[in-house]
């Protein structure tokens, strides 16, 4: 606390003198203004050089008299004034180089934390990288797994289309062929049933022409011209009806070879149900149908749950077959 009163003691002392006396005092007049207005920690900074050139200047002006110490001290001074400006500039120089040097080392440990942080960043993009990899790959797995089970289910329909295109094909020629048969049975129990008919009548006539003659000759029928020519007619019509048939059946072949080379189409396989034979009223069906009264031996195909009364009365009907005929 008495330090600091004494400094300020000293700094109102120093105002109160308005000029120094001399022109070699003045030049230090800053001197004295910062040294009395500077504190103990400014005074312990300065350098030992300060200290040690007061020191050695004093030594020196000790023992001569008043006016040589003037003069000594005035050139003491202003040799002492330009080492003292040079220790201040160098050691400032220094405390700047310093700073300087302080700063780089900063920049070069943020540098160097800046550089370790960019090699983890690094390791995390490669580490990445590789996580991206992988599950391309898995991806590109998974695809190349849908395309083979898309293809696998491709394969798959397509066989059972052609499955389900083979089944119906082959159930329409089943059903085709099975009413084929049934006409054709159906025909040929109509030309047994007229057989019959016409080996009774021919039988009923010859046994009340004559009674004489011999069973082989009643036995045999009998036939008039009109008979030969309607027999005539109907084998001519039932050989152009077994050309028509066999032509269709190689065109069927043919069409069936040629449907299994290839893949069949749906709009194929829809064929037209056969429309049942419908005979009109004011024709006869030898007209509508000539290979129906076809001759045909045997009677294996005659229905076997019908009397001849009525076999002969439905060929009656459906023929309209006269006892002129």
């Amino acid at each position: 606390m008495s330090s600091e009163a004494s400094t300020e003691e000293l700094i109102t002392d120093a105002n109160m003198i308005s000029e120094s006396p001399t022109e070699a005092l003045a030049a230090f007049e800053p001197f004295v203004q910062w040294l009395l207005s500077a504190s103990e920690d400014d005074l312990a900074s300065l350098p030992e050089e300060v200290f040690s050139s007061f020191e050695a200047a004093n030594e020196v002006g000790g023992g001569i008299e008043d006016g040589a110490n003037a003069k000594s001290s005035d050139s003491t001074q202003q040799e002492d004034r330009p080492s003292f400006g040079n220790a201040i500039k160098a050691r400032l120089a220094l405390a700047e180089a310093e700073g300087e040097l302080e700063t780089a080392w900063d920049q070069l440990s943020c540098a160097r934390r800046e550089w370790g942080m960019l090699d983890d960043k690094l390791l995390a993009l490669q580490d990445e990288s590789d996580e991206n990899r992988e599950y391309i790959a898995l991806l590109e797995r998974r695809i190349i797994k849908l395309l083979q089970d898309r293809d696998l289910a491709i394969a798959e329909t397509y066989t059972t289309e052609k499955q389900i295109q083979d089944a119906e094909f082959f159930k329409a020629k089943q059903q085709q062929r099975r009413q084929q048969q049934e006409e054709e049975q159906r025909k040929a129990r109509v030309a047994s049933a007229l057989r019959k008919l016409l080996l009774r009548r021919s039988s009923d006539e010859s046994g009340n022409s004559s009674g004489n003659e011999s069973p082989t000759a009643a036995s045999s029928p009998k036939y008039t011209e009109k008979d030969v020519q309607r027999l005539q007619k109907e084998l001519a019509d039932s050989k152009v009806a077994a050309a028509v048939a066999k032509a269709e059946r190689d065109d069927r072949r043919h069409a069936i070879r040629r449907a299994e080379r290839r893949p069949v189409n749906r709009s194929c396989l829809e064929m037209e149900e056969p429309k049942p034979v419908q005979f009109d009223e004011e024709s006869d069906e030898e007209e509508q149908n000539p290979g129906a009264f076809m001759w045909i031996e045997g009677d294996s195909l005659a229905p076997p749950c019908q009397s001849d009364r009525d076999v002969v009365s439905k060929i009656v009907e459906i023929a309209r077959v006269t006892p002129a005929d």
